[in-house]
């Protein structure tokens, strides 16, 4: 609140230094609330003290996903893959460690390292680590990567589905989350005001969580294409009671004519713990 109040730069960063110096513990929001906020006077101090968070949470993965998250939010994709890589030193056994740094590697134009390890994702070889809940997510993404990037890929031992060069969905939404005990749940409305709910919770989802923690993956795909036309809404609620210093966060990322050459992309990181009511995360027109 101290800090919202200042208006010079200087009296910021002071009012920082002052109340950072005061915490018992530096907590992630804490950190990553004062780089928001400093973003719009001083980009390289926002980042700097991005920089923190990498330090205080090197044996964290779940600090670490939220940083990376921010970082990709930034569009600061070689930070990220690094935060990525550190990630899959911590959790080698995790789904979620391979996949986050595969989609960071086609973001950084590491087209060929993400390709290798996409498929070996699809082929579930990897020792002591299950890939299958997440094959079609990685389907999506390998089908992605080919059709944008063919000739800088060996796909030549990719099973022709794979290679389709018409491969498009109109909106694809990816959620992830840097919690798999996380509770929380979706609702998507379509523009005849239906619902569908999806609940991350042990009542209604307790095979599925348990899977998630065992497997050591986070993360949920929706796809809308040749749906009804209209406004869609994406409501959000946390059902969880969280850690004040190092709580959820969720990555929204939004894909419009994915996979054409006019694609679209938008990531947003969002405070899941703050949403202990209903809120909507997102209102969009579906043309079709």
């Amino acid at each position: 609140k101290k800090l919202k109040a200042t208006r010079l730069f200087d009296d910021a960063k002071q009012v920082y230094e002052s109340e950072k110096a005061n915490q018992d513990v530096l907590s992630i929001p804490f950190l990553l609330d004062a780089s928001d906020y400093f973003q719009r006077w001083n980009e390289e101090f926002s980042n700097e003290i991005l920089k923190e968070i990498a330090q205080i949470a090197y044996y964290n993965p779940k600090a670490l996903k939220a940083l990376a998250y921010k970082l990709e939010e930034k569009s600061i994709h070689e930070e990220a893959k690094l935060v990525y890589q550190r990630i899959a030193v911590l959790r080698p056994n995790d789904v979620q460690s391979y996949r986050d740094l595969a989609l960071s590697y086609v973001v950084n134009g590491n087209y060929q390292e993400a390709m290798t390890l996409y498929k070996k994702m699809l082929a579930n070889k990897m020792p002591n680590v299950d890939f299958s809940a997440i094959e079609s997510t990685i389907i999506n993404e390998i089908k992605h990567l080919v059709a944008n990037h063919r000739q800088e890929v060996d796909y030549k031992d990719l099973h022709p589905d794979l290679l389709s060069v018409k491969f498009k969905s109109d909106v694809r939404f990816v959620f992830d989350w840097n919690d798999p005990n996380s509770e929380f749940e979706f609702q998507f409305v379509n523009p005849q005001k239906k619902f569908y709910t999806w609940a991350h919770t042990k009542l209604d989802n307790m095979e599925r969580m348990t899977d998630e923690i065992q497997k050591g993956y986070h993360t949920e795909e929706y796809i809308i294409d040749d749906a009804d036309k209209g406004e869609w809404i994406i409501n959000i609620r946390n059902l969880s009671e969280e850690d004040t210093e190092n709580p959820t966060y969720l990555k929204y990322t939004v894909y419009t004519n994915y996979g054409l050459p006019d694609e679209t992309k938008e990531v947003k990181v969002i405070k899941l713990y703050q949403l202990e009511n209903k809120v909507t995360l997102d209102k969009f027109k579906y043309k079709g």
